[in-house]
């Protein structure tokens, strides 16, 4: 390897570090699903989930119920692998993955993630360095995977697809060596069987590449194949097979249940996601366009990594392959890479692009095929300028969007947002409806009927505010009094306590209007202040309080969501409805985004089983304060 081959690698080591570092910990349901199991396996010796799931931050909805419990619905090898890496530093060092969770999960994934990619990046360009006398070639295919590749945007989270891709590394090298080269050596035999058996372990499709190394190896030496590739391939399928059966009890992994009732059920009232898939999991595309977007769309191979363009250009001109020390490794890469996209094309009911993710997550393992492939071609553009421009040109683009995946890639691709705004594609939910024909203008949904005269509902608060210095809890009371006629004006009186009870309680008593409650009209026209009888709040604070924010704008629906309570077990199954305001502080100019969030139900007494209210800077985005009122007690 020359110094520069060095100094890519080095490159590509500091930013993925430097990513890990600066990558949000439990990044989505993905990940969340495997770091549940992982501690589920250490705190609890169980592959059941039950627990760590209801804790806040945790949840997902990559998970099956089976026997009574919750269960990832990722194969256990992995999480059980990462679960001893954590047992190990929690005995060593006392890190805690709930109490210290970005510390600990950073530290884990340097650990198995960051280090054997960095390994996969010297194994690699060893692996060029035999096989191209071009430098130049050399250098831009090593910073295709190094900096370029969306293995690195993947490898800052806990994933199977950059594992996977750094596994068929550590194949291709003795793989070669044994196909172009004429090794006999043993010890190739079993690494290629080992590390091909390891990526089967990791993704469904590639058992077709294990099936491929199988016979590629059989017809170089049928006794070396079976005295070290058939025994090393073993080690990891024995182990896949055996934790799949501790986590399941049988030989099935969980995900192949997908579409049963171990993915469709409920619990506690609640459905699983499943039931009704979000976004792109509904399904929407046809083949033709599915393929478009698959290849040169919002998650096209090609489109966020199109120096991988480069690689097609030697099945047009054969004559770049002649003889060339990668060409075995390139036939099978390609052979395999429209196997895999053929596979997933032709799953009709899962037509989602692999969920919110950036690129195609599930075609991530092959890029090394598709690093080797554009080789050739480098070599001939390496000798014209105009050749080098488009290569590094391709380069950039692909650095760009590998870079923007490490910041999250369980996200929409920069393409995928351009083509969003741009109004081309439309993945969104149905637009929702509220389940009343009106403006709604306060976090209550619903008055109590004119015979509940004495309805009450209490809301107990979580959160945190910087203005007050901490965290506190309050807890707020509407009570339903009585309906009657003032002047010509239908009423309900509604008495308002919050903290009742303690030393800061503070009570109102006003007379809402309910045909103006009914038609939607503004808050202050439903509450006049004529109509307040007595109040322990100014005016203002009155109506913000009923509102949730200091200024009057109607809320507007949103997504169905099931809330669980204190109140009851089953969930209640909500409306959720939002609203916000930006205002400027008079003295300092500052400006500040307000939102109140409510979720509606119409069983429970004024309509809302919980609210939440937050402030933010709206330049920076900090979040200033932050609470969660939930129904604690009811009566009607």
């Amino acid at each position: 390897m020359s110094p520069a081959e060095w100094l890519i690698v080095a490159l590509g080591a500091a930013l993925l570090f430097a990513a890990t570092l600066n990558a949000r910990q439990l990044q989505s349901a993905n990940d969340r699903s495997r770091w549940c199991t992982v501690w589920s396996l250490v705190e609890r010796g169980t592959y059941q989930i039950d627990e760590i799931d209801k804790k806040s931050g945790w949840t997902t909805i990559d998970k099956v119920l089976h026997e009574g419990h919750l269960y990832s619905s990722k194969p256990p090898l992995q999480s059980t692998v990462v679960a001893g890496v954590y047992w190990v530093l929690k005995k060593a060092f006392g890190l805690d993955l709930l109490k210290q969770t970005a510390d600990t999960t950073r530290l884990i994934l340097l650990i198995v993630n960051w280090l054997p990619m960095v390994i996969s990046f010297v194994v690699l360009a060893r692996l060029l360095a035999r096989s191209s006398e071009n430098l130049t070639a050399r250098l831009i295919a090593l910073a295709a995977f190094c900096c370029g590749s969306l293995v690195i945007g993947y490898a800052t989270t806990l994933n199977n697809h950059s594992v996977a891709a750094m596994c068929l590394v550590f194949t291709l090298a003795p793989l070669l060596r044994i196909l172009s080269d004429g090794s006999q050596r043993g010890l190739d035999f079993a690494q290629v069987g080992f590390w091909a058996a390891m990526i089967c372990c990791h993704e469904l499709p590639a058992a077709l590449f294990g099936v491929a190394t199988f016979a590629l190896l059989v017809r170089k030496s049928v006794p070396q194949t079976a005295k070290w590739y058939v025994p090393a391939a073993l080690i990891p399928l024995i182990v896949y097979f055996v934790t799949n059966y501790l986590a399941t009890g049988g030989w099935k992994p969980f995900y192949l249940y997908y579409g049963s009732e171990k993915y469709l059920y409920e619990l506690d009232g609640v459905k699983s996601y499943w039931h009704t898939p979000h976004g792109m999991d509904q399904s929407l595309d046809s083949p033709l366009t599915y393929f478009f977007h698959c290849v040169i769309g919002h998650h096209g191979i090609f489109s966020l990594s199109p120096i991988f363009l480069l690689a097609i250009v030697p099945a047009f001109w054969k004559r770049l392959l002649t003889g060339h020390r990668l060409r075995p490794a390139i036939v099978l890469g390609g052979v395999l890479s429209v196997a895999v996209l053929g596979f997933y094309l032709t799953r009709f009911d899962n037509y989602n692009y692999g969920g919110n993710t950036f690129g195609l997550r599930w075609m991530i393992w092959l890029t090394p095929f598709w690093v080797l492939a554009i080789v050739p071609t480098l070599e001939r553009f390496a000798a014209r300028r105009t050749g080098l421009v488009i290569s590094l040109v391709l380069l950039g683009v692909s650095v760009y969007s590998a870079e923007s995946a490490t910041r999250n890639p369980w996200s929409s691709s920069w393409l995928f947002q351009q083509m969003d705004q741009a109004g081309w594609i439309d993945y969104s939910d149905p637009p929702p409806t509220f389940p009343f024909k009106r403006s709604l203008h306060t976090w209550f949904a619903t008055l109590p009927n004119e015979n509940a005269d004495t309805a009450w509902i209490e809301f107990t608060a979580a959160g945190s505010s910087v203005r007050v210095g901490g965290t506190r809890s309050d807890t707020l009371r509407l009570y339903s009094l009585k309906r009657k006629m003032i002047e010509d004006d239908l009423v309900q009186t509604i008495k308002v306590v919050w903290n009742e009870g303690r030393s800061d309680e503070r009570t109102a008593t006003f007379d809402l209007d309910i045909l103006a409650f009914e038609e939607g009209e503004a808050i202050a026209a439903q509450v006049p202040a004529a109509r307040v009888a007595e109040s322990d709040f100014s005016r203002f604070e009155l109506l913000t309080l009923l509102r949730g924010i200091p200024a009057d704008r109607a809320f507007r629906p949103a997504t169905v969501r099931h809330i669980k309570t204190s109140v009851r077990n089953d969930a209640f199954r909500c409306q959720r409805a939002a609203t916000q305001d930006y205002l400027n502080q008079k003295s300092t100019g500052q400006r500040f985004r307000y939102r109140c969030e409510s979720w509606l139900t119409d069983e429970l007494p004024f309509g809302c089983a919980q609210f939440v209210v937050s402030e933010y800077d709206a330049a920076s985005g900090e979040m200033f304060k932050y609470r969660r009122f939930t129904v604690s007690a009811f009566g009607r």
